[in-house]
């Protein structure tokens, strides 16, 4: 039989640190799952969930004065409710500044009755370095805009001013880059490439 040395630390029995779950990989799991289940169920906000000939997409395009449109109101479940939410044109791009040569792919996401909300992922050096930021809390995504900066930065003045600097295409200050990829997506997607 074995007996405690005198040096030995004294025997616990508590049981917290075997109750602790690491942070980290259980938030990612669970943002992971929450991405997936919150999803588009139909286009045009329809109050059945019978949908024949119905398009259930955004329809994301390029703002008429800014930004970024939602061009289909949508029905969509968010942490297990069924609910819509509104088209929307002119949606600002988060503020920040967007380097030159570089890509950036921003995620449109909407909650339940209102209008939808622009997330900025990475910069990246190519369109494989730029990755889709998480989706938050509450939120269901419904596509992306990726945006390279070829001729100089974008500034993204955010919610506030609609103007040039807001634009992505035509004259004005914050047109220094490409539309890459308009992409309308059905829930979060678990891997991008």
């Amino acid at each position: 039989m074995a007996y405690p040395k005198f040096d030995d630390p004294p025997a616990t029995r508590a049981n917290e640190s075997r109750k602790l779950d690491p942070v980290f990989p259980k938030e990612a799991w669970r943002r992971a799952l929450q991405g997936v289940l919150n999803r588009v169920v139909a286009g045009t906000a329809a109050t059945s969930l019978i949908f024949y000939g119905t398009s259930a997409i955004a329809s994301l395009g390029t703002g008429s004065t800014c930004g970024i449109k939602i061009g289909n109101s949508l029905m969509c479940v968010i942490n297990g409710r069924l609910g819509t939410s509104y088209t929307q044109d002119n949606l600002y791009l988060p503020a920040g500044t967007q380097g030159s040569n570089r890509w950036v792919k921003y995620l449109v996401a909407v909650k339940h009755g209102t209008y939808g909300t622009v997330f900025a992922g990475n910069e990246g050096t190519a369109s494989t370095k730029a990755l889709l930021p998480d989706c938050p809390d509450g939120y269901c995504a419904v596509g992306y805009l990726e945006y390279a900066t070829t001729s100089g930065p974008l500034l993204r003045i955010g919610a506030g001013t609609a103007g040039a600097q807001c634009r992505l295409s035509g004259a004005g200050a914050g047109t220094n880059g490409t539309v890459i990829a308009w992409v309308n997506l059905q829930h979060m997607p678990m891997d991008e490439e």
